[in-house]
C-alpha cells in the first residue's frame, strides 16, 4: 500500500500528464521509492502517462506487467491492446485482444476494439458482427461508433 506522500505523487503525476508536462510527471513517479515502483497503482500511473505522451512501446511494456500482476483485470489487457496497436500494428493488437476475448467474453470494450481493428484491416463483416456484440453488451458503444474514424469502412467512407 502506498503512503499518503506517494499517493500525492501519483495524483501530481496524473495532473502533470494531463497538462502535457511530461518531464514533471516522470519526476513525480521516479520520486516514488524503488520498492513501490512495481505496485499496481504506480504501474497504472506509468501506463497512463506513457499513453498520453504517446510512448507506445513503454506503455506496452508496463501494460504487459500489469496483465501479469492482475490477470483478472480486463482494463490492463485493453491498455495492452491499445499500446500494441500503436507500437506493433493492428495485427499484433488484434492477436492480443482475440486471446483476451476468450478470458473476458462479456467485456464490450474488447469487442469494440476488435471491431475497429477488423474494420481497419478490411474485414467489414467481422467488424459489423463484433460491433453489434459490443453494443449488445454496452449501448454506449452505439453512440461512439457513429463518429469513430476506425469504423469509417463500415459507413463506406
Amino acid at each position: 500500500m502506498l503512503d499518503p506522500l506517494h499517493h500525492r505523487r501519483l495524483v501530481a503525476a496524473s495532473g502533470y500528464g494531463e497538462l502535457r508536462m511530461f518531464q514533471e510527471a516522470v519526476a513525480e513517479l521516479e520520486a516514488i521509492p524503488p520498492e513501490c515502483q512495481g505496485v499496481v497503482p504506480v504501474l497504472a500511473a506509468w501506463v497512463e502517462l506513457y499513453q498520453t505522451w504517446q510512448k507506445w512501446e513503454e506503455a506496452r511494456s508496463v501494460a504487459e506487467r500489469l496483465v501479469e500482476l492482475e490477470p483478472d483485470e480486463p482494463n490492463w489487457v485493453v491498455a495492452l491492446g491499445y499500446a500494441t496497436r500503436r507500437s506493433q500494428g493492428l495485427v499484433a493488437a488484434q492477436q492480443v485482444l482475440t486471446r483476451a476475448l476468450e478470458r473476458f467474453h462479456e467485456v464490450a470494450v474488447i469487442r469494440y476494439n476488435l471491431a475497429c481493428y477488423a474494420a481497419q484491416l478490411g474485414n467489414v463483416n467481422q467488424a459489423r458482427a463484433l460491433l453489434a456484440s459490443a453494443v449488445q453488451r454496452d449501448r454506449a458503444f452505439a453512440q461512439l461508433a457513429k463518429s469513430d474514424p476506425d469504423l469509417d469502412p463500415l459507413r463506406g467512407v
